[in-house]
């Protein structure tokens, strides 16, 4: 085909932009240049690179709450490619959007497909991927032992480079460890996280370390330290759009106020929480000024 690769390099340009985008987390921009790309790929004619642009756009679609939207044509891909590449990234994303939906046990063993696929691909960073959303998927479900394991794997898959998904995955280990009890390590893992994801500029895993942070200070009793990092987490999620980092922010900004002896901000911090995700449960800010938010939370269910 003649015009094959002017189209090849526009296609390698947007799927570039459309990264940078995601990594920023302008998340509506990144979306509409994936499906440029997707569209530019059906012209190309290259039914596997179709398939993986399909995957690229979805793992956005799925962040802006469309998950619904990818799930079937992901599953037919899943069962009809013979592609190692294509069959871990349409697992891949389908753990995402099961999660996305809090259907957990689906988005382990979509995960666990993932994995498979992985290791047959020889790749460390899709290994570790994978590996952190089996993680993810354990955490949800209260398996923090098994969770620790994937997460340590993931992390030494990774190794020592700064990239987003190593800032991810050290914030996730980090919370795991600080639910075990283990509050030295999970301090230091999700601090080592929050450094690589300020050098590498990525919003979306500061803003999990920050939540992270908001966390753990809680369990120690900073509570000041907890909401500084808690106002932070929900400043980046809010300009990304992350809802589910934004409701997580403010059920711990509510719990430092109340530990800190600010009862009236904590109650605002509550009425807003269940004025935007619980519209139907007036009783919510009362409730959670009675219990220890963080003996019943968990920032990944």
């Amino acid at each position: 085909m003649a015009d094959a690769a002017p189209l090849r390099s526009e296609y390698e340009l947007l799927k570039e932009r459309a990264s940078e985008a995601l990594r920023q987390g302008n998340l509506q921009g990144a979306l509409e240049l994936f499906d440029r790309a997707h569209a530019l790929s059906r012209q190309l004619g290259e039914p596997d690179l179709e398939d993986m642009a399909y995957c690229n756009r979805s793992a956005v679609a799925i962040r802006l709450h469309r998950a619904d939207q990818c799930e079937p044509t992901l599953r037919q891909m899943l069962l009809r490619t013979a592609d190692p590449l294509v069959a871990y990234l349409s697992a891949y994303h389908l753990a995402q959007a099961c999660d996305a939906r809090k259907d957990y046990k689906k988005a382990l063993f979509y995960a666990r497909i993932a994995h498979r696929y992985a290791a047959t691909l020889g790749d460390g960073e899709y290994q570790a991927s994978a590996l952190n959303e089996i993680g993810n998927a354990r955490v949800a479900l209260n398996d923090f032992e098994g969770a620790l394991s994937e997460y340590r794997q993931a992390a030494g898959l990774l190794g020592a480079p700064d990239t987003e998904r190593r800032a991810f995955v050290l914030a996730n280990l980090g919370y795991c460890l600080l639910l075990l009890g283990r509050l030295e390590e999970g301090f230091d893992s999700v601090i080592r996280g929050l450094r690589v994801a300020r050098r590498v500029r990525a919003a979306r895993a500061e803003s999990l370390g920050r939540l992270c942070l908001s966390f753990g200070h809680l369990l120690i009793g900073r509570p000041w330290y907890a909401a500084r990092h808690g106002g932070e987490a929900l400043e980046l999620a809010e300009a990304q759009g992350d809802e589910r980092t934004m409701k997580y922010a403010l059920l711990l900004l509510g719990e430092s106020y109340k530990q800190g002896g600010k009862t009236l901000v904590a109650r605002e911090c509550f009425d807003v929480l269940q004025q935007t995700y619980y519209p139907g449960m007036p009783q919510v800010p009362e409730m959670l000024l009675e219990v220890d938010v963080c003996r019943v939370i968990n920032l990944r269910a």
